[in-house]
């Protein structure tokens, strides 16, 4: 559930160790600003916390390279 509807919600389930990575895009200042609790939630239960969907995707594609083994390091300049 979001924070506004009610308990349990999504906090909830950070402080308990329910969930494990949080992808929260927002559209406008509103959202920014009520999304601040769920910033700090993550934040002191060391939650990764991903805000855009480039940030998303680059973590979900690591999460696979990681998962497949085939994760090695490289140097920047080769990606481009």
């Amino acid at each position: 559930n979001k924070v506004l509807e009610g308990r349990p919600h999504i906090e909830d389930a950070i402080r308990n160790r329910q969930v494990q990575l949080v992808i929260n895009t927002t559209d406008s200042n509103k959202a920014i600003s009520d999304s601040k609790s769920l910033r700090r939630a993550t934040l002191m239960q060391k939650v990764p916390y991903y805000t855009t969907m480039a940030g998303a995707e680059a973590a979900a594609m690591a999460i696979k390279a990681l998962k497949a083994g085939n994760l090695e390091v490289q140097p920047l300049q080769s990606y481009f």
